[in-house]
């Protein structure tokens, strides 16, 4: 009992060394609260270890063993078979990841933390997968939690999380050697290492370099331009953390990445995209009389360029910035109450070639708070609030004919409150029940605020081609999101089902400046714009087991149904925007899987159907966008992996097996993909 209640206080403490819970995932024993629990659990939701049934959250834990099963070769194409999750691959290298719809190229509305820090592109607030640092084998667990969840895990966490979490650095040893090769060129090579530092304190590193060649563009109207014959990004990751014998626990991180990648950019403009970015991260936790005290900071740096041809010494690169502060402080007065209290300054920079000395620069105050209440042994309350305050301020030129003037880019504070909650009633140790509402705010962007570059294609000057421009006037959006869940252990089945209902209101839709949101037809600018309101209703339901004999099997449905009460330049019905989520997402998506373990063998299979939906696209040689119908598809994904000694695995995978090519974006058709892995564990 001595040793149980130990973990749980570990557990509870150090989930604060971050304003957001999720950033303290690094910090306790996953391996033993998974032995406790019986099954993967959760400390990122209310900052103590739970099931995925008692957390106030509608949350799907992707394990180790789902992750090695899957066969992939990156996080987007893991989290496909999510239900809820739309992934859309635009080229070899390239995906855009979305909850219960509103997907798109560069999706803004989902937030993806890598051991609680964000490591999206905050200029658009988007996901470059590609410069993601982690190395599979070095991923405990990925947190799929779907809905509006910003007053508990962060900046812009509107549509949903993607929370990954990576082995501890004390608590989990792992080294191996990763070498993939295949079709289309597919060739990577990535090793973690880890060491100890005595009983408190312990390293890992990784690297990577991966290459493959891209997708045919044969089929792609010409406007779509030529594409590059090849994509790589290349990686290498520490992390570190010691519980120091003064009580006080310190953990840092760092990355470095590379990649250039055919990437399918707002508005769905293709374009050849080289990507450089430096993350660092420093966190610090002690218990005191006032608590568990939690100090992070961390930075992340990015460059990135659109390239004319094959080399960057031409092209125009955007530089982003972001530097966080987050204090945090856990209270527990008594069992039945956790209380967590946090602030955070974030600070948000945007400059580089592409606007020639001028500087964007967004300062954000928050503050939160959460109360977790067991009301009674079976039934618990959560209740969390945010209050976001930004100032924006842009020192710079503005082009000839734009509506506004520097002054009235600088200096335009936005506020917004979030809010999530949430009652979980166990009646039995079978069944769980939760209802939840949730209130999220989606802070606009660089891209949506400031002033854009006036590119020097001549089509510009001859009003052939809108240019773009933020606007000084766009608003925070607002989502509001009604939910009820339900989920029951079959023993009978030797499985586990769920099923969740939602509905989901957004108002003052944020229609960005490439995203043909609202334009001027005086001087053929297009500005960034709220253009109305949207709502959505749907559910998933899944079920997902497993058998003594190593039988596994899951499967799921999911319906996502919106409604857009959009104006865009005066019409309600502009067919040629991405703002038209009613197409522009599939309404049913199904999955169906299984796999056995037999000796030393393992098969997995999945199959994935979704319904028709319309991208966008650009047309009429470059000169517009327009929507082009995706009909429906399925894909259907295998891997076969043989152990012939505990430390080495060796495994066949095939992406898209039922078809040689297949149109599943406006970008370049998906090509099958065959690869053999080979990993050494010593």
């Amino acid at each position: 009992m001595k040793h149980r209640m130990r973990i749980f206080g570990v557990a509870g403490g150090l989930s604060l060394t971050a304003l957001s819970a999720p950033t303290q995932a690094q910090t306790m024993n996953y391996a033993n609260l998974e032995d406790l629990f019986g099954e993967p659990v959760t400390v990122s939701a209310s900052g103590s270890p739970q099931k995925v049934s008692d957390a106030p959250v509608n949350m799907e834990i992707i394990t180790m063993d789902d992750i090695r099963r899957s066969g992939a070769d990156n996080i987007p194409d893991i989290l496909k078979s999510v239900a809820g999750i739309d992934v859309r691959r635009y080229g070899a290298a390239d995906a855009d990841v979305g909850v219960r719809g509103y997907n798109s190229a560069d999706s803004s509305r989902v937030l993806v933390l890598l051991n609680g820090r964000e490591i999206y592109v905050d200029y658009h607030s988007y996901t470059a997968w590609a410069t993601v640092p982690v190395q599979l084998e070095e991923i405990r667990q990925i947190e799929v939690i779907k809905g509006p969840n910003t007053a508990l895990y962060g900046f812009n966490a509107t549509s949903g999380v993607i929370n990954i979490v990576t082995l501890d650095p004390i608590f989990d040893q792992t080294n191996s050697v990763t070498a993939r090769f295949g079709t289309q060129l597919n060739q990577q090579l990535s090793a973690v290492a880890s060491a100890r530092l005595g009983d408190q304190a312990g390293l890992r590193l990784s690297v990577s370099e991966h290459g493959s060649g891209e997708f045919s563009s044969a089929t792609l109207p010409p406007s779509y331009g030529a594409f590059p014959s090849g994509a790589f990004n290349r990686s290498a990751y520490a992390h570190g953390r010691a519980e120091l014998p003064s009580g006080v626990t310190v953990s840092a991180e760092a990355d470095v990445t590379r990649a250039r990648l055919l990437e399918m950019t707002v508005g769905g403009y293709p374009g050849w995209t080289e990507y450089s970015s430096n993350r660092e991260k420093l966190g610090l936790g002690s218990e005191t009389k006032l608590g568990y005290l939690g100090l992070n900071a961390y930075r992340n740096w990015v460059s990135f360029a659109y390239i004319p041809g094959e080399n960057c010494l031409t092209c125009v690169r955007i530089v982003n910035t972001l530097s966080v502060v987050q204090l945090s402080d856990l209270i527990k007065p008594n069992a039945d109450h956790i209380i967590r209290l946090g602030a955070e300054y974030r600070n948000n920079r945007g400059g580089g070639s592409a606007y020639s000395g001028s500087l964007l620069e967004i300062d954000d105050y928050s503050a939160s708070a959460m109360w977790n209440w067991q009301v009674a042994p079976k039934l618990a309350l959560t209740n969390s609030v945010r209050y976001d305050y930004a100032t924006f301020s842009y020192s710079g030129p503005v082009a000839a004919g734009v509506l506004y003037s520097a002054s009235d880019y600088n200096k335009k504070p936005k506020s917004a409150p979030s809010y999530n909650s949430a009652l979980v009633y166990n009646p039995t140790a079978a069944d769980s029940f939760r209802v939840s509402a949730a209130r999220a705010a989606q802070i606009p962007d660089f891209y949506d605020l400031f002033p854009q570059p006036v590119s020097s294609n001549p089509a510009y000057s001859a009003g052939l081609v809108t240019a773009y421009e933020g606007s000084p006037l766009v608003k925070p959006s607002i989502i509001n999101t009604y939910e009820v869940d339900y989920s029951r252990k079959l023993p009978a089945l030797s499985s586990a089902g769920q099923i969740a209902l939602f509905q989901q209101m957004t108002r003052d839709v944020i229609a960005p400046p490439g995203d043909a949101g609202i334009t001027d037809p005086a001087t053929n600018y297009g500005y960034a714009g709220n253009i109305g309101s949207s709502s959505s209703f749907g559910g998933e339901l899944s079920l997902k087991g497993s058998s003594d004999q190593g039988w596994r099997w899951k499967g799921s449905y999911a319906l996502v149904q919106i409604h857009d009460d959009v104006i865009v330049n005066g019409d309600y019905a502009n067919p040629n925007s991405s703002v038209d989520n009613r197409h522009g997402s599939p309404t049913h998506v199904v999955t169906l899987g299984g796999g056995r373990t037999w000796r030393q063998f393992e098969m997995d299979c999945l199959g994935r159907w979704q319904s028709a939906y319309d991208d966008i696209a650009i047309a009429n040689n470059g000169t517009s966008l327009a929507r082009t119908r995706i009909n429906d598809y399925l894909t259907f994904d295998a891997r076969i992996g043989y152990t012939p000694i505990e430390s080495v695995t060796l495994a066949v995978s095939g992406q898209q097996l039922n078809a040689k090519n297949q149109v599943t974006t406006a970008g370049p058709p998906i090509e099958r993909r065959v690869f053999g892995t080979v990993t050494v564990k010593f």
